[in-house]
């Protein structure tokens, strides 16, 4: 079964631009991930070079950026006979609807709604220290991060944001 954004009435442009805040997308990596979409469109190879010459970023920083969408597990590298190869499918796993977060919504709420079930009392105890020591939107990005990876525990929520720390 094709997946729903590979259809070809699907916009993925505009499904990018319309949720890089909830996917918590910088401009440039939103820049770079639109970049590398309009070069699979049009059936053109994705190079360094295209990507310095267009972001007007040199190596390095276009290094940091991948880096940080593969961190978030929006962008797979690999490899094939023609070099490089960027798959940005990664990014269109996540229902942003599912993670906005309101004000009359309640992030343990949220949290259940992720998991699947109410939290048990050593979750919350886990989730509030989490907070505590990361904060509430890193919480939520680590959050994300598990839900696109399916591994939905607090461990796994706890090393991603040990990860990132360092």
């Amino acid at each position: 079964m094709k997946k729903w954004y590979k259809e070809s009435y699907f916009n993925r442009n505009n499904w990018i631009l319309e949720n890089f805040n909830k996917l918590n997308l910088s401009n440039e990596e939103t820049l770079l991930i639109l970049l590398i979409d309009l070069c699979k469109q049009s059936k053109r190879t994705v190079t360094y070079d295209y990507l310095t010459e267009k972001l007007h970023k040199n190596s390095k920083e276009i290094d940091k950026i991948i880096a940080g969408l593969v961190a978030k597990h929006y962008l797979k590298l690999s490899t094939n006979t023609k070099g490089l190869v960027f798959d940005i499918d990664g990014i269109f796993e996540f229902d942003p609807e599912k993670y906005e977060i309101v004000e009359n919504k309640d992030l343990y709420d949220t949290t259940s709604d992720v998991f699947g079930k109410p939290l048990s009392p050593s979750e919350l105890q886990k989730m509030n220290d989490l907070i505590n020591e990361y904060g509430q939107s890193k919480f939520i990005e680590a959050l994300r991060i598990s839900e696109a990876q399916r591994k939905v525990k607090m461990s796994y929520i706890e090393g991603i944001l040990r990860n990132e720390k360092q």
